[in-house]
């Protein structure tokens, strides 16, 4: 019992754990089934009606979290299940801190634990910073203040796994700094838990929900929920930082069937290489059978990026003279290419540059106005202007 609630996931596991068979990453896994008897059907039955009456209640009537508050001893304190609680911790010197703050004016917050039957120890929904900086503490100084904190502690029996997993959402994303690939997940999650509740029967009324609660743009949460297209192994790339959002984001014009085609086809090595995934998917609309996506990869691999960008920095001496150059690159281009592109100079050299600072220039004569509008002009007349 005590792996299952410490070290293991917990309850349903909203975040995927899936590969490809080529995936070197894939775990050896063995089945088995077991099969049910009538009346342990029933059970299974009468047990989820249970849950679905606790579930409904929690959400419609909510939980007061500070009904059973008890000091706790904080070697009775384990971490929630990785797939409930998967935020960063803080470091070194955010953890330093907190624990002068503990030491000096002492825990303002209580711990908020989950206790469970027939099992001594309690996990910690909301608080695994503080506990850590606890026991650092008491580590040094063994004194009761550290060991036993003030912790809220809720029934497993009475709560619902899905009220306190949004429970845990919530407070993390009010008092944290979120890394983009968890953010990701917490939207996907939010949005998954969302989608079993009763009130929420419209997409957009999701969609909704989550941009008042992570404070976005509906817009901004629909380019997030587009990643929900994708399938259990992409989601478990993104997730394990296997494969970066962007890329993700090209997986997701096409079907599961298709993007799972490609992951088994492709080598992982080129997984996160934009050009090749954007050539190979296209704008998802192509032919997708097996044989045609095997083509594409295959043709693919003699691709290069159609662009590069360079960060240049140099010294105001040298301004005039680079100004120069870069607008000779850019005539080039405009009068060797312009018949792919038109007039459109930008599209084959693109110059860009820190306009506040240039005005500085521009004001004390270093270089002139029209040498500056020449850098960023579209069309060849404009670039060739005196």
């Amino acid at each position: 019992m005590q792996n299952i609630i410490a070290e293991a996931t917990f309850g349903e596991d909203l975040t995927p754990s899936c590969y490809v068979f080529n995936d070197p990453r894939k775990p050896k896994l063995e089945t088995f089934s077991f099969p049910q008897t009538e009346e342990q059907l029933e059970e299974d039955r009468l047990y989820e009606l249970k849950i679905q009456k606790r579930r409904f209640n929690n959400f419609s009537e909510g939980v007061n979290i500070m009904e059973n508050v008890q000091k706790i001893d904080i070697a009775l304190l384990e971490d929630a299940p990785s797939n409930w609680a998967y935020f960063p911790l803080p470091d070194e010197a955010q953890l330093i801190s907190l624990m002068n703050s503990i030491e000096t004016i002492g825990l303002i917050n209580p711990i908020i634990v989950l206790s469970h039957q027939n099992y001594r120890k309690y996990t910690v929904l909301e608080g695994k910073s503080r506990v850590t900086a606890l026991k650092n503490l008491y580590k040094r100084n063994p004194l009761d203040k550290y060991k036993y904190p003030v912790c809220f502690v809720l029934d497993s029996e009475k709560v619902d796994e899905y009220y306190l997993r949004t429970m845990i959402l919530d407070l993390n994303f009010r008092y944290r700094t979120i890394p983009q690939d968890v953010f990701i997940r917490m939207i996907l999650d939010r949005h998954a838990l969302l989608k079993k509740s009763k009130k929420f029967k419209k997409e957009s009324n999701i969609a909704l929900q989550l941009a008042e609660e992570f404070m976005m743009s509906t817009s901004s949460i629909y380019n997030y929920l587009v990643l929900g297209n994708l399938s259990e192994e992409i989601k478990t790339l993104l997730f394990e930082k296997r494969i970066n959002l962007q890329v993700a984001r090209l997986f997701a014009k096409v079907n599961h069937d298709v993007q799972k085609m490609i992951l088994e086809n492709i080598d992982f090595k080129d997984i996160n290489c934009f050009h090749r995934i954007k050539f190979i998917i296209g704008n998802g609309d192509g032919k997708n059978t097996l044989e045609s996506i095997r083509e594409l990869i295959d043709k693919s691999k003699d691709l290069v990026p159609e662009k590069i960008s360079f960060n240049l920095t140099i010294n105001k001496r040298l301004l005039s003279k680079t100004c120069e150059t870069l607008i000779d690159l850019k005539k080039y281009a405009c009068m060797n290419f312009s018949s792919m592109i038109g007039d459109n100079a930008n599209r084959f050299c693109n110059i860009s540059f820190d306009q506040n600072i240039m005005s500085y220039y521009i004001e004390q004569n270093l270089i002139d106005e029209n040498v500056v509008n020449r850098l960023t002009a579209k069309e060849l007349q404009e670039i060739l202007s005196k």
